[in-house]
């Protein structure tokens, strides 16, 4: 077998292997099946409860618009977060990107999915992109993966294509702020149809609010009426 298809094929076997549910839970190690966390476990999971902000997420004592939003609105409408950002959802969502535990992936996305089931149905679910030197490096998108169970169990249309990102947003830490806010207003693009239409964002973690704020104003420019976003977690 040539190094090329060696690495092809152990690649695949990773694949394959991180896919599978694991037999245990991925905090606790207790034995468990069809998901990667036992029932305790995600039992103590930091969910939102609290009065947020419906359009930021963020906590508002009165569950009305924060703020933030009442002064600078943002361009997205409406924001859904099925959990705070801290332990141990970020050790899970960190295992999901940067140490290829794929398994993670589909007890997320369903998690995300009990969140918003119940939310106002959108045209489109768009899965943020990442840069295509991001999507190389890592080999998959992890907003795209919480999405497909969303997509399939509340027979939504799923355009990852619609969005494309042109600016590797990961990469700014040097930059001045106005250096990063000019590539933010750059960061993306569409060519699709999208007049009037509902959309909605899937990303795993909301902190600023920045990158789903570019990608909103992109949407609203491209003629889209109304665009949501669906996260996973949510910075406080």
């Amino acid at each position: 077998m040539s190094e090329a298809g060696a690495k092809l094929s152990n690649f695949i076997i990773n694949f394959l292997n991180n896919c599978t549910p694991p037999c245990s839970c991925s905090l606790c190690a207790a034995s468990c099946k069809n998901s990667a966390l036992c029932p305790a476990c995600l039992n103590h999971l930091p969910y939102l409860t609290q009065a947020l902000c419906p359009q930021c997420a963020l906590p508002a004592h009165d569950g009305g618009l924060c703020a933030a939003c009442l002064n600078h609105p943002p361009a997205f409408d409406f924001s859904l977060a099925a959990f705070a950002y801290t332990a141990p959802i970020t050790q899970l969502i960190i295992a999901a990107k940067f140490s290829e535990n794929w398994s993670l992936l589909p007890t997320l996305g369903q998690l995300l999915l009990k969140r918003v089931s119940s939310a106002a149905r959108p045209d489109f679910i768009v899965p943020l992109p990442l840069h295509p030197e991001r999507l190389k490096e890592r080999g998959y998108n992890q907003a795209f993966e919480l999405a497909k169970p969303i997509a399939r169990q509340l027979q939504l249309t799923l355009r990852p294509e619609l969005l494309k990102r042109h600016i590797n947003t990961e990469h700014q830490a040097r930059l001045s702020q106005a250096e990063r806010h000019k590539n933010m207003q750059q960061a993306f693009s569409t060519k699709s149809n999208i007049e009037g239409k509902h959309i909605v964002l899937i990303d795993d973690v909301m902190t600023s609010g920045s990158s789903l704020h570019a990608a909103a104003s992109c949407l609203k420019e491209a003629g889209a009426a109304r665009v949501d976003n669906w996260v996973l977690a949510r910075a406080l």
